[in-house]
């Protein structure tokens, strides 16, 4: 009896944890442009190697996808963001999924593996540094890059990275003539 009480709170608290990162899965997300910011953060890779902000202006557009292995929306869109990076690498876009993940690289590769998701660049903020540092309030969380490595656009939700339309709109944000999506219930 007491052993199922102290797992019942333990699950209890472990709700309570990532309720914060969990987002509504109400409706498919849209790209909010912003005005270009200047990002400070630091990722993680399989090696403990970092990867600083400034990296990410290697690219014509980076899109930086903060996810963890728990979140439901988070693994439905893992596959195609997958297939984005397929489709659109030709065209200077680097899709990186940043892992929220505090149990480390074995959730990740346990996720990633059950997804069938190989051909994906992974980074890991294990402690949410980056997350905090950019105002990532819910998961899955994505940032959209210039090629000066600043922010352009966000997209809070989950969303639909195989539709003409979203894949336009992320096109358009790199370009700098995107328009902001429909306005979506929180």
């Amino acid at each position: 009896m007491i052993r199922a009480l102290a797992i019942l709170g333990l699950s209890f608290a472990l709700l309570l944890t990532a309720a914060p990162f969990a987002a509504s899965p109400l409706a498919a997300a849209s790209l909010v442009p912003s005005q270009p910011k200047t990002l400070q953060f630091v990722l993680r890779d399989r090696d403990g190697a970092p990867h600083e902000a400034a990296e990410f202006a290697r690219a014509q557009l980076t899109v930086l996808h903060f996810w963890a292995s728990w979140c439901l929306p988070c693994r439905e869109e893992l596959p195609a963001l997958a297939q984005l990076q397929s489709d659109l690498r030709v065209r200077g876009v680097r899709v990186v999924a940043v892992s929220l993940d505090r149990l480390g690289w074995d959730a990740i590769d346990r996720a990633t593996k059950s997804l069938a998701v190989a051909n994906l660049e992974m980074l890991h903020d294990l402690n949410r540094e980056a997350a905090a540092a950019l105002g990532i309030k819910g998961l899955p969380t994505t940032l959209i890059l210039d090629h000066e490595g600043r922010e352009i656009a966000r997209m809070e939700g989950q969303g639909d990275w195989g539709s003409a339309a979203l894949r336009r709109q992320l096109l358009d944000a790199g370009t700098g003539r995107a328009e902001p999506g429909p306005a979506r219930p929180m």
